[in-house]
């Protein structure tokens, strides 16, 4: 039976625990915080554990407990990265009724490229310009990359089921090895009954998705051009119709 003392004793212990963890966990954010700050004013690549130490107030061995080298950093963001763009096309797509296929696309597309413009940092860690001498463990970051694909891919598949989605038989009709491709991919996805052409059209959008956000993003269109967001709309439209949305 616990006297009075064991039980105020085991209290105490189980709240200095929740006050490390909570400390513990405020700090990793503020790391992770200034590392985004550091990438957004100098790039990904001058990323350095000491420079985040200095201007906590830390020592480097004292931030070594949190990270234990800049790569375990680097990745950490590039899983926050990935899975916030998931979570941020998945929540504003959720809101569009299920059978408005052409309005999901829209949504999911659109919701893609306003989280590139709040976080620029995140998306030009996962999308710019690899970092040298970082190779990102496949294993950890493939299923966090593959989210938000997967959710554009899931529209396809529903509007192609429903009979609300006509693609062009250039993406029906693939040579053999674009093909296989694609049929191994589709016994790699989560719901095994994604239709292949789903994956093909996931694959061909996701890729003109990025060329819209990168060439804004990184200012190769004419100034005042992309500012607005129009052009990226009448593009998306314009896929639209190429697809065979109804």
């Amino acid at each position: 039976m616990f006297t009075l003392l064991t039980i105020l004793t085991l209290l105490t212990f189980i709240m200095t625990l929740t006050r490390r963890e909570q400390i513990r966990k405020n700090t990793t954010q503020e790391i992770k915080e200034i590392a985004r700050k550091q990438m957004l004013a100098s790039g990904a690549a001058s990323l350095s554990l000491r420079a985040i130490a200095r201007e906590m107030g830390m020592s480097a061995p004292a931030l070594y407990r949190y990270f234990e080298n800049r790569d375990a950093l680097v990745t950490e963001l590039i899983l926050d990265a990935y899975n916030a763009l998931a979570d941020a096309m998945i929540t504003a797509e959720a809101k569009v009724a299920r059978e408005d296929y052409y309005g999901r696309f829209q949504t999911i597309t659109s919701a893609y490229r306003n989280w590139a413009k709040q976080n620029p940092a995140d998306f030009s860690l996962i999308y710019g310009t690899p970092i040298p001498g970082y190779h990102a463990p496949r294993d950890l970051t493939t299923p966090a990359a593959v989210r938000s694909q997967q959710a554009l891919g899931l529209i396809f598949g529903e509007a192609w089921q429903a009979g609300k989605l006509t693609p062009p038989t250039d993406y029906t009709n693939l040579p053999p090895a674009i093909d296989a491709v694609i049929a191994e991919l589709s016994q790699q996805q989560p719901q095994k009954d994604v239709p292949s052409v789903a994956i093909t059209l996931t694959i061909y959008t996701w890729t003109r998705l990025y060329g819209l956000v990168w060439g804004e993003f990184y200012g190769h269109y004419p100034p005042g051009f992309a500012d607005t967001g129009e052009y990226f709309e009448r593009e998306i439209a314009a896929m639209a119709t190429q697809l065979g949305f109804s």
